[in-house]
């Protein structure tokens, strides 16, 4: 299954020959496979990993149901117990997949009114969150983008600017990507983009999987929008997920000006970092730019002047960030994201039909369903339970503690996606860091941020599967680039945390 969107209705160039392109989504930080998991219940495993998939499937519900059924232990309620044997399910539903993640979002909802950890009424109206809402509105205002041109026009502009050299190039379609990916998702900025990759290593007629400059262009695009996605809440879901949580936890808002400005360094130098270890990571391959360039005229040519449509998404994206960035505490930021998306079919910027196939519905519903389990774990006293029974008396500073959520969002991120690893990991993470000190506005930034440095797998985030399926990367690349820039990343992100946060007066971190 392809996870690279086509906008038939744009004027964006057609997907290159690769891998069949399908009606696609705009924003799947999701396990790029979500359908096979659909499949394999309907059916009888078939090979080794789906019958232990299937396995843990049979654990969890047996785990689940064991833990509901036992008898109450000891400083733990009914409903805390309750609490406990839904979010073991629903991790490993999120893990496996075998069902979308939108269902095992609204079957936690479901469970967690019938199984008396939350009132029905309660469990509704946590699935209501106002993130929820914020992502809504963001999805269809990522589509007006796109279908405009506007974001694709942006894009080949800038990207003309670097045509000078191949390597020059490549750390150009990265900075595009990346900056790119601070107004829009990260999925369909690498989608937006891929075209014009694939576009260009033909015509330097580079050797899919062999091509040393192929590798280093095609993972800049991806990891330029991984880096990006960090900068504001525009980039990535998983960021107003972990904003709710905290809203809905401790009642604490951060706004979109204070997250850019925590972010500021990490991106920053994630994208200094880049270059540099894919320059260490690949050997220097002496390459022919000149098709490339023409390929990259042609298509700005093409472009003719700017259109009446563009004109109208771009002024609305403007007054939209303009109102995010100066009416935060005064007016909600998801009021402002669904009166911009009204703002774009007023125009005439979108129709109905322009949003078939282009909202992730599943991930609304399982963002509702997550911050509803995270809701119902902190009231029941249930993250409390399993954080002293799973840790015990453990004393460590802050820090440590921000660092080990951090990685262990990492390595959940590595298993499900990365919206998944936050709601699973962000409960916990805030009464962890309680016990220790810990800001809670710390704990949701290092586990967000934590959660998209996930660089070493092609199935980890949508822009590493997209920039897999060129053919030009191999698995042993992604191990070999993806673990040092992961492992770079989490040092840039702790330095970020030690020195930076509480330099803003955002947070402290003794």
């Amino acid at each position: 299954m392809s996870v690279i969107p086509r906008d038939k209705s744009s004027q964006d160039t057609p997907l290159p020959p690769g891998p069949p392109a399908e009606p696609g989504f705009l924003w799947p930080e999701d396990r790029p496979a979500e359908g096979e998991g659909e499949r394999l219940l309907a059916r009888a495993p078939r090979t080794w990993q789906e019958w232990v998939t299937m396995a843990l499937v049979v654990l969890g519900l047996a785990a689940s149901l064991l833990i509901y059924l036992l008898p109450l232990p000891s400083g733990l309620t009914h409903a805390g117990k309750t609490a406990c044997a839904v979010f073991l399910l629903c991790t490993m539903l999120w893990v496996t997949n075998v069902l979308p993640i939108g269902i095992t979002g609204l079957l936690a909802v479901a469970l967690l009114g019938l199984g008396g950890a939350m009132t029905p009424s309660d469990a509704f109206a946590a699935f209501g969150n106002s993130a929820v809402f914020f992502i809504l509105g963001v999805f269809i205002i990522a589509a007006a983008l796109v279908k405009s041109g506007l974001s694709k026009r942006w894009a080949l502009l800038f990207l003309i600017r670097f045509g000078r050299s191949p390597y020059v190039f490549a750390t150009g379609m990265m900075l595009t990507s990346a900056i790119a990916t601070v107004f829009m998702p990260a999925q369909a900025t690498t989608a937006m983009l891929f075209p014009i990759a694939f576009e260009v290593a033909r015509a330097m007629k580079l050797r899919q999987g062999v091509s040393p400059y192929g590798k280093v262009l095609f993972l800049s695009l991806a990891w330029g929008a991984m880096v990006g996605s960090n900068a504001s809440f525009l980039g990535s879901t998983r960021a107003a997920l972990a904003l709710g949580m905290l809203f809905k936890a401790h009642g604490i808002t951060v706004t979109f000006a204070q997250w850019m400005v925590a972010s500021v360094p990490l991106v920053v130098l994630g994208v200094i970092a880049i270059p540099l270890i894919l320059r260490v990571s690949f050997p220097r391959e002496d390459v022919d730019f000149q098709g490339a360039r023409k390929v990259l005229e042609s298509a700005v040519t093409s472009l003719g002047g700017m259109q009446w449509p563009q004109i109208k998404v771009g002024g609305l994206m403007l007054l939209t960030i303009f109102a995010w960035v100066f009416l935060a505490g005064r007016v909600e930021l998801a009021i402002i994201a669904l009166l911009s998306a009204t703002a774009m079919f007023a125009v005439g910027a979108l129709k109905w039909e322009d949003l078939e196939g282009r909202i992730y519905w599943s991930v609304i519903l399982m963002y509702g369903g997550a911050i509803a389990l995270g809701v119902a774990l902190d009231r029941t006293g249930a993250a409390q339970w399993v954080v002293t029974r799973g840790l015990g008396e453990i004393r460590i500073s802050p820090f440590f503690a921000i660092a080990g959520i951090a990685v262990a969002a990492l390595i959940v991120s590595e298993f499900m996606s990365n919206a998944a690893a936050v709601a699973v990991m962000l409960p916990l993470g805030f009464t962890f860091g309680e016990q220790l000190g810990a800001s809670p506005v710390a704990i949701m930034l290092a586990t967000s941020f934590g959660a998209g440095l996930d660089f070493a797998l092609p199935i980890s985030s949508a822009p590493n599967t997209i920039a897999f399926a060129s053919g030009y990367i191999r698995m042993t690349d992604f191990l070999r680039a993806g673990a040092m820039m992961t492992l770079v990343s989490i040092a840039i992100m702790l330095l970020v945390a030690k020195v930076w946060w509480p330099l803003i007066g955002l947070v402290t971190v003794p």
